[in-house]
């Protein structure tokens, strides 16, 4: 599903909100298929109208009118403004109200927030805390999605499951050799695993030598029947922006050397039950071949979309709200990359809520 206009997803404020990390940089969505309509989405729970003005510049708004709260997002732009669909007041990148068709064109003193917008590695980063925290030096880098060296298949969809469940499916990948048939590989399960914690960034490694790929990844490398030297890398950035960067070789082959397929798992909180999920998948080789475009997109499309995602939107519903640690998880091996990112995640998130307290008092 790319960025399109569609229903609002209900907002239930009967219980208490979802904890999120709002200083940080969410993935909003894919930039080149934010054109000249706007896009009504939920951020956090919060209403978002995405728009370009004259200058084809991008701005992220409030999306609910202060008038009678209809979706900015499904309104449309005149004069580099957006025009609420109900009633056609409009405002402009900044929020500000500033045109009324009606009362003799007197403007109500009013706005909607106003949310930091980055366009860059082909996608649109969205800061929904402190504005004046907004360092674009913080997005992790995904400059190869616009190397023209490298031809990412890609997409875009709601999946149901809290977005921590969907970093966890990242982080072990060991799930594998039990959802998805075409990417069972030894490497998963009894390859040399190792985890580690930079900073605030989360890594979780697999090395696996002299041994045979996935059916799905032969596929992709023209690899079948032959041993292969593998190793894969997946870097996880507060709150759930993640790198899989995939290398396989002839045995012997240096690291650096290897054929390498980098991809991109990007999960943005709509609601505590339903999450952004942005993927693109790279290669350095058939460049242009649409037909093996198509190929690669259809199989990693299913593998993500009707593999990965009724099995986490299953495991979401049988937690029935409850928090994850309270229905004391069984912990794995491979479980560490996840349990590390959600220690890292609940020490930033602790830390803002102490800040934003302190300044409340």
């Amino acid at each position: 599903m790319n960025i399109e206009r569609g229903a609002i997803p209900r907002l239930d404020r009967s219980g208490a909100p979802g904890r999120y990390l709002r200083n940080a940089w969410y993935v909003a969505g894919w930039a080149d298929d934010l054109g000249e309509e706007p896009v009504a989405r939920i951020f956090l729970e919060e209403p978002v109208a995405l728009f370009r003005d004259e200058a084809g510049v991008a701005h992220a708004i409030g999306g609910r009118c202060p008038h009678r709260f209809a979706p900015l997002g499904h309104g449309k732009v005149i004069d580099g403004q957006l025009e609420c669909p109900y009633h056609g007041l409009r405002f402009d990148g900044v929020g500000k109200c500033v045109f009324n068709p009606h009362e003799k064109g007197v403007v109500p003193r009013v706005g909607v927030p106003a949310y930091p917008l980055v366009e860059l590695h082909n996608l649109l980063w969205i800061w929904m805390g402190e504005v004046s925290a907004a360092d674009p030096a913080l997005i992790p880098d995904f400059g190869w999605l616009a190397d023209p060296k490298w031809e990412p298949v890609r997409g875009a969809t709601i999946a149901e499951g809290h977005y921590e469940l969907y970093s966890d499916n990242i982080l072990d990948i060991s799930h594998s050799n039990f959802v998805h048939p075409a990417l069972k590989a030894d490497a998963w399960t009894i390859g040399k695993r190792s985890f580690r914690t930079d900073g605030d960034t989360v890594w979780t490694e697999y090395d696996h030598l002299d041994d045979y790929l996935s059916d799905g990844i032969n596929a992709i490398l023209g690899t079948a029947g032959k041993k292969q030297d593998f190793w894969c890398g997946i870097r996880w950035n507060a709150p759930a922006v993640l790198l899989l960067d995939y290398r396989a070789a002839d045995p012997g082959t240096p690291r650096e050397d290897m054929t390498i397929l980098p991809s991109l798992h990007a999960f943005t909180p709509e609601t505590k039950d339903t999450t952004h999920y942005i993927w693109a998948v790279a290669r350095d080789f058939a460049l242009g071949n649409q037909e093996f475009n198509a190929a690669m997109k259809g199989a990693l499309e299913h593998a993500f979309e009707h593999e990965d995602m009724p099995v986490i939107r299953d495991a979401h519903r049988l937690m029935g709200g409850q928090e994850f640690w309270s229905l004391k998880p069984i912990v794995l091996t491979g479980d560490s990359g996840g349990v590390r990112a959600r220690r890292v995640l609940e020490r930033l998130i602790s830390a803002e809520e102490e800040l934003m307290r302190a300044a409340a008092e």
